[in-house]
Order: C-alpha cells, then structure tokens, then sequence
C-alpha cells in the first residue's frame, strides 16, 4: 500500500494482552504512512507473519520480567532484528539494565508503553530512515 505515492510502513505489534494489540492497531491506524500488517500475543507467534509480510518494525511489548525471561526476549529480539526489521520495545516502566541487554540484542529502541501516539507514530518513522541510511 502507499500513503501520498509513498511506501507505507509495514509494522506488526507483538504483545500477550489483547486489549494492548488492539490500542496499538487503533492508534497507529491514525497515520497514512503505516501500515499494521498483524498483531499477535507472541514472537514465536509473529515468525510466519514476519517471514510473509516483511515488515520493517516490530512492536514488541513487555511486561516486568524475570531474568530467565529477559534472556528470552532478548534473544526473541535478536531473532527478529536478523529479518531487517526494526524492533522497538515497549515497556511499562523503565529497567536500565533490561533497556541494556535489549538494545544489544538489536533493538532499535526502548520506550515506555504510554508514550503518547505522535511520538510512537514519529518513533518509528525515525528508526525506519535510520534503517534505511
């Protein structure tokens, strides 16, 4: 699809509360230039719809987590980051040490969930050029 003869943003949202999916979905259907091309509760979940659709972000939201689980998803993170997709983490509220190993693993940023939708709409319109450059 294309906004104003422009490439839309191809973005999947991948968090386990479906309400959140749905929040997301709605308030990043506001901007032309994006296009939600899934959301699902899991990254093993979101693998075959990142295969088929390519997109070029990966919303991937969090809740507080375990250090087992933050190996996970740090590797989850990895994983996705090798599809030249962005991923951009939200969080409920900030971890240093978590926004650390998940940046290193490949996240493109780490933000926190209540970010209001301008900024997230303009967040991801930023790590796409950068990606691009």
């Amino acid at each position: 699809m294309k906004a104003n003869g422009e490439q839309k943003i191809k973005v999947l949202i991948i968090d386990s509360h479906e309400a959140v999916r749905r929040a997301l979905h709605f308030r990043l259907s506001v901007s032309p230039k994006l296009d939600v091309v899934g959301a699902v509760a899991s990254p093993e979940a979101a693998a075959p719809l990142i295969q088929d659709q390519q997109p070029a972000v990966i919303l991937l939201g969090l809740q507080k987590a375990s250090d087992d689980d933050l190996y996970l998803m740090a590797k989850a993170v990895y994983e996705m980051s090798q599809y030249s997709a962005d991923v951009i983490v939200l969080v409920p509220y900030a971890d240093t040490v978590e926004r650390e190993m998940l940046l290193q693993a490949g996240a493109s940023s780490y933000l926190l969930k209540h970010i209001n939708s301008p900024k997230l709409i303009r967040e991801i319109e930023r790590v796409t050029v950068l990606h691009a450059t």
